[in-house]
């Protein structure tokens, strides 16, 4: 119970003071306002009752209708009614203001036209006169017939809707939530201005102020608006009322409720003239407001809008710079993008950065030509940005570096990377009036973002030129295993030095002279790139000159500057046996230090390759003339039996080797083959070998068997130095009975071709290699062939040259005899070894010996054939 009284307090103090309101305005118009009890004119109370519940929320009117009507009731009893017309009054007085705030909704008097008129036709017109009607009917059937229904009604609808157009719209206008007038002293004066008019008017019966009075209410309507008017409205309408009920002002003559009618019917014309003039003034008023709030709003919008398009055009520059710096590749590219960036704005764009000395490298760019580099002179504000990171703004009179125009705007700013100054960027404005410091946060983001583009820019090219000098590096490298390689490469001192100088040309240089040698025995080479015009033959001429002049000094002579001409000496053993000239004619080249380092590299190498190669050369000779004088230059051989040899040395050997074969004739026409391979190459394997084969042709000329002779060269080779482990064949023919006798120790099988074409490998009499004899002697075999029939003898380098398995190496040999096996014995040697060797170098020594056999009678069996070669100019 207590929570619900609670609940209804508020509401219940309204309906208090709705009651005590009304109450008060009813006995004011009883008794001030219709002294004479002739029915009052003006109501106040309707339009407190309208406006307050127009005011009050909707849940709090049944309190405030209650309120208003048991006033209405006790003040009716009051004034001596009965209940009966009591109760009708308070129903009438309550339904009233009901129905006009229905009516009117949230419609208020004030602000427009649409709401004055709503309220005047709903809450003035409407509304009242319902209640007339209800009043007037309440009255006649109270009264005994005396009263008149339509004079009743006219009076109510009269009072009560002049009291809401006096009352009850100055209630609504001042409860309206809008701020009071800022002229608060000058709205006080005005409404105490027209009381005054007003007691002039009809206190005093000064007629002619009420023209005053009407033109300072229409100042006031126009000047201060409705608040002002409706309290001066309520002023001017309880002064004139009083005024004319008491028998004073123009209707003074005329009886009080006559005069008070025309007051209030002239009351409502001049009040309702000024508010629709106070209304016309607030809708131009707003009007006013609006056009400067919509100019404001469009000033703020242009302003934002300029805004946007200035963050628009920061933020384009911004991603166009960005954009652009992102694919620079120089720091010419990023001079150029500011100044095409800017549209035009820039007359110049600088990158300034330190170098080694202390004034900036500075990369200029106009954009009208290529960009130009300078040096930033130690006083200038671009060397003072880099020295202390600060940065500067000038709004004229600041020249472009390396330029002789001045008057530009600019800004100076640092340029950095992890916190460091490493540089600066100039932007140099066309307007010397411009202000760059109002852009400083644009020009700063900027300025971070040319720090990383040139930052970027430096370690790309930083990453370019290392890698352009492993890639130097890796092609000298390359160049130098060229040199080398072909320098190594088997051959002669002559054809070495001549190789070496097709080699530098042109890789290194257009012509090169070489020289080598000493003692009476000196190798001269040159090459060149060009087809001999004059300029060339001077270039040489002066290459020999400082050949000559390397050679006599024995120091590296440096020509031209930049160099154009290099001659180095080539040393070997502590001397220098030799010099070579490198030098450019035509071409536009010199020589870099990289190249001078190369070439002093190569000139250390060639100098003990081709010193080596002389040696090689010398010894080379003498191998030969002891080889050449060791070998049968002629194979004597008996009638009925025709014999060929071939002898080729491998490439690594230069024509000297440990093989050997050899061809004796006996006394009684037997023909015997000895051929053998000595480990190794060079002039003490050329030894080995001589002692092996004279040995060997000694114990044949002893008439020893093939197995025997083996048995001595065991000694023999063990013996004899370089001759451990040596292989031989001991092959015996005897052309009048068609016997062959054979021993082989560690040398391959001979190879035997039968008149009708069949081969066979002849491998019987196997044993070990010399020096490695078996417990029981060697082996021997032996066997009849027919005549017709050919042999092959030979050394394992005809086989072993494609590094084929033995078995393949083997049926490789017996396919290349039968492609030749009817071939004579000098074609058949060809042949084997065209087809086993070629062209290509041996791999290793080869000797190749062949017979074919025809028998002749026995009494010209001992006679040598004529004419027999070795073939051994074949293989030299």
């Amino acid at each position: 119970m207590r929570e619900r009284l609670r609940r209804l307090g508020k509401p219940a103090l309204w309906g208090v003071a709705a009651g005590a309101g009304y109450a008060a305005g009813s006995q004011l118009a009883f008794t001030v306002l219709d002294p004479a009890g002739a029915g009052p004119t003006f109501f106040p109370s309707a339009g407190f009752s309208l406006a307050l519940l127009c005011l009050l929320p909707r849940r709090v009117w049944p309190f405030a209708c209650a309120g208003i009507a048991t006033a209405e009731f006790l003040v009716d009893v009051a004034e001596g009614l009965g209940p009966l017309a009591a109760a009708g009054f308070a129903v009438a007085n309550t339904a009233e203001p009901v129905l006009g705030a229905l009516l009117l909704g949230t419609a208020r008097p004030g602000g427009t036209w649409r709401g004055l008129t709503r309220f005047v036709a709903a809450a003035v017109l409407a509304a009242p006169a319902v209640g007339a009607v209800a009043g007037a009917t309440t009255a006649v059937l109270a009264s005994d017939g005396g009263a008149a229904w339509w004079a009743v009604a006219g009076r109510w609808w009269l009072g009560d809707g002049l009291g809401v157009l006096v009352v009850g719209t100055a209630l609504l206008v001042w409860g309206d939530r809008e701020p009071a007038p800022a002229r608060r002293g000058g709205a006080i004066a005005a409404t105490a201005a027209m009381g005054g008019l007003a007691l002039l008017v009809f206190w005093a019966d000064v007629s002619v102020a009420g023209y005053a009075g009407v033109v300072a209410l229409g100042w006031v309507a126009l000047w201060w608006g409705l608040r002002v008017v409706t309290a001066a409205g309520v002023v001017i309408a309880f002064v004139a009322t009083t005024a004319t009920a008491a028998g004073r002002g123009p209707w003074a003559g005329d009886a009080p409720a006559a005069g008070l009618v025309h007051l209030q019917v002239l009351l409502a014309v001049v009040l309702l003239t000024m508010l629709l003039l106070a209304v016309t003034g607030s809708e131009r008023d707003a009007a006013v407001r609006g056009a400067v709030v919509a100019e404001e709003r469009r000033r703020r919008a242009e302003s934002v809008a300029a805004a946007e398009h200035a963050a628009h055009e920061r933020a384009r520059l911004l991603q166009a710079v960005a954009g652009e710096l992102g694919a620079a590749n120089g720091i010419d590219r990023i001079v150029t993008v500011f100044v095409e960036a800017h549209d035009g704005a820039l007359a110049a764009a600088a990158v300034g950065l330190l170098g080694d000395g202390e004034s900036p490298q500075v990369w200029t760019g106009t954009g009208a030509g290529p960009v130009t580099r300078t040096v930033a002179g130690a006083g200038a504000a671009e060397a003072a940005v880099v020295r202390d990171g600060r940065p500067r703004f000038f709004a004229g009179g600041h020249p472009v570096p390396g330029g002789t125009a001045a008057g530009h705007a600019a800004a100076v700013l640092p340029l950095r990377t992890a916190g460091d100054v490493f540089g600066f960027l100039g932007l140099y404005f066309r307007e010397p009036g411009a202000d760059p410091g109002a852009q400083r946060t644009l020009l700063l983001t900027m300025a971070s973002q040319a720090a990383q583009a040139v930052h970027r820019t430096r370690l790309y090219e930083a990453e370019q030129r290392s890698r352009r000098r492993a890639e130097d590096g890796e092609r000298r490298q390359r160049l130098l295993g060229d040199l080398v390689a072909a320098l190594s490469r088997p051959g002669s001192t002559a054809e070495r030095a001549q190789r070496l100088v097709d080699a530098v040309v042109p890789a290194l240089a257009d012509f090169a002279v070489a020289e080598f040698g000493e003692d009476g025995d000196t190798v001269v080479v040159s090459a060149s790139r060009d087809d001999g015009g004059t300029a060339a033959s001077a270039a040489r001429s002066s290459g020999v000159s400082a050949l000559k002049t390397v050679l006599v000094t024995g120091e590296r002579h440096v020509a031209g500057q930049p160099p154009s001409a290099l001659g180095v000496p080539l040393a070997a053993e502590g001397g220098v046996r030799g010099a070579l000239v490198l030098g450019h004619a035509g071409s536009g080249r010199c020589f870099t230090p990289d190249d001078l380092a190369l070439v002093a590299d190569l000139a250390v190498r060639a100098g003990l390759v081709l010193h080596a190669a002389r040696v090689a050369d010398h010894e080379h000779s003498i191998a030969w003339t002891l080889q050449t004088s060791q070998l049968p230059r002629h194979l004597a051989v008996p009638r009925g039996v025709a014999a060929a040899a071939r002898y080729r040395p491998s490439e690594r050997s230069l024509s000297i080797g440990g093989d050997w074969y050899d061809l004796v004739t006996h006394p009684d026409g037997r023909v015997t083959v000895t051929i053998g391979d000595v480990v190794g190459h060079g002039l003490s394997a050329a030894a080995a070998m001589g002692q092996m084969r004279s040995a060997a042709t000694a114990l044949i000329l002893a008439e020893l068997r093939p197995a025997a002779v083996l048995d001595r060269l065991d000694l023999v080779a063990g013996r004899t130095a370089g001759a451990e482990h040596a292989s031989a064949l001991v092959a015996e023919l005897d052309p009048a009975t068609g016997r062959f006798r054979y021993a082989a120790a560690g040398h391959p099988p001979p190879v035997l071709v039968a008149p009708d074409g069949t081969v066979a490998l002849l491998d019987g009499a196997r044993s070990p290699l010399l020096c490695l004899p078996p417990r029981c002697g060697r082996p021997e075999a032996e066997r009849t062939v027919l005549p017709g029939s050919a042999l092959v003898c030979y050394t394992d380098g005809l086989i072993e040259q494609n590094r084929l398995p033995l078995h393949e190496a083997f049926a490789g040999l017996l396919s290349a005899v039968t492609r030749y096996a009817g071939a004579g014995p000098e074609d058949l040697c060809d042949g084997l070894v065209d087809v086993l060797v070629g062209d290509t170098p041996a791999r290793d020594d080869i000797a190749l010996v062949c017979l074919r056999y025809a028998p002749v009678p026995a009494s010209h069996a001992a006679q040598p054939a004529p004419g027999l070669s070795s073939g051994l100019g074949a293989a030299g």
